[in-house]
């Protein structure tokens, strides 16, 4: 399949999903306190991470559904939630 098709409404976290910016490599151990960081790092370097969180950040601010999953579905709702407050 093709990286590039995509259904922009469902973001899997688990790690070891190539297909998905948001899942850590496979074997990843990292804890969900550590996520956050990892995610951080990836923005840095990732434009496809970027790409697709602005499409997150997009679709909920037109309150549109978006089905995140996985192993960091909670981390990464939260990230969302608060992208682009000051302190976060």
């Amino acid at each position: 399949m093709c990286q590039y098709v995509f259904d922009a409404s469902r973001i899997d976290t688990s790690p070891g999903n190539p297909l998905s910016p948001f899942s850590p490599p496979q074997g990843w151990d990292g804890g969900k306190e550590h996520y956050r960081d990892w995610l951080r790092s990836e923005f840095r370097v990732n434009p496809n991470l970027r790409q697709r969180l602005g499409i997150a950040l997009r679709a909920r601010s037109l309150n549109r559904e978006i089905n995140i999953f996985g192993s960091f579905r909670m981390e990464l709702l939260e990230i969302i939630e608060t992208f682009g407050q000051k302190g976060r």
